[in-house]
C-alpha cells in the first residue's frame, strides 16, 4: 500500500495547475466495472501541502447511492493521506432496464484547517462506475423465472390426524365434564346428609343447655323450657316426652328440682 500512496502522490505532484494548492485529492475504484451488489473498494488519495496543519485532514468520501458495508480506513504517509471504504451497489440507481447502470455518485470532500486557522475545502469527483445486473434479458421475458428448486411447501405430516384428535379431545372433555357433575352430586347429597344429622343434634343440645340454665330461673323460664323439650323428645321417647309435658303443665309451677331430675333422665337416656 505504500508504494502506491508514493505513486498518487508523484502523480498529483505533476498537475502543473495545483502547484500552489494546500490540498490536492483524487479518487479511484479497485475496479471501474462490477456486477450488481458486488463489493467494491473506494479511495480517495490526498496530498496536504506545508501549510496544513498536521491532523487536521478529513475526508469525506460521499459515494451516494452506494452503500457502506465496512468502515472508512485511513493511512497517513508524511503528508500523503489514504481513505478506504469497502461499498457496494444495491439500490434502485443501481438498476437498469437494459442491465447496465451508471450511478452517478457524490463527490468525496476533503477539508483541513491551515497554519493561520483557516479552514480549506476541496472535492473530488468519482470516476465513472458500471454495475452489471445479474439477470439477463431473456431471463426477465420469461413469466415464470427458474428457481433451483421447488419452491412449494411440502405437504404437512401428522402423527395423529387433526379430524381425529379433534374426536378425542372432545370426548375426553365431555368424560371429564360428566365426571365433575357426578363428583359435585355425591358431595351435595353427603353435605345434606351431613346437615339432617347435626341440626336435630344441634337443636336437642340447646334445648338441654337451656333447661340446666332454667333450673336457677323464675317458673316461668322453667315451664318454657320443659315445653321445648317435650316438643324435641315428642318423635324420639314417648315416655320422656310425656314427663316433660306434665312438668311444662304442672300447677301452681314447674319445680326446679323436677326440671333438674327431668334433664338427669334425658341425659341418661338420651335419645338417638
Amino acid at each position: 500500500m505504500r508504494p502506491l500512496i508514493v505513486l498518487v502522490a508523484l502523480a498529483l505532484a505533476a498537475a502543473p495547475a495545483a502547484v500552489a494548492a494546500p490540498l490536492r485529492a483524487q479518487t479511484s475504484f479497485d475496479s471501474a466495472t462490477v456486477e450488481f451488489g458486488a463489493p467494491i473498494h473506494a479511495r480517495v488519495s490526498v496530498v496536504a501541502g506545508p501549510a496544513v496543519r498536521a491532523g487536521s485532514v478529513r475526508v469525506n468520501d460521499g459515494l451516494t447511492p452506494l452503500t457502506t458495508v465496512g468502515p472508512q480506513r485511513i493511512r497517513r504517509a508524511g503528508n500523503v493521506i489514504e481513505a478506504t471504504r469497502v461499498v457496494t451497489c444495491s439500490t434502485a440507481p443501481c438498476v437498469s432496464a437494459g442491465g447496465v447502470a451508471t450511478p452517478k455518485l457524490a463527490p468525496a470532500l476533503v477539508t483541513a484547517v491551515l497554519a493561520d486557522g483557516r479552514t480549506v475545502r476541496i472535492s473530488a469527483s468519482w470516476p465513472p462506475l458500471t454495475v452489471r445486473g445479474r439477470v439477463s434479458s431473456a431471463e426477465l421475458r420469461k413469466q415464470q423465472p427458474p428457481f433451483r428448486s421447488s419452491v412449494a411447501p411440502p405437504a404437512p405430516t401428522y402423527r395423529v390426524a387433526p379430524k381425529t384428535l379433534a374426536r378425542v379431545l372432545d370426548g375426553a372433555a365431555i368424560a371429564l365434564g360428566l365426571a365433575a357433575l357426578a363428583l359435585l352430586v355425591v358431595q351435595a347429597r353427603r353435605w345434606s346428609r351431613r346437615q339432617g344429622r347435626t341440626a336435630p343434634v344441634d337443636q336437642f343440645e340447646r334445648a338441654l343447655r337451656l333447661a340446666r340454665e332454667a333450673e336457677a330461673r323464675p317458673a316461668p323460664d322453667r315451664r318454657r323450657a320443659a315445653g321445648l323439650l317435650a316438643r324435641l323428645l315428642d318423635e324420639r321417647h314417648a315416655r320422656l316426652a310425656g314427663s316433660a309435658s306434665e312438668l311444662a303443665w304442672a300447677r301452681p309451677h314447674p319445680e326446679a328440682g323436677a326440671l333438674e331430675s327431668l334433664v338427669g333422665d334425658v341425659e341418661r337416656e338420651r335419645p338417638e
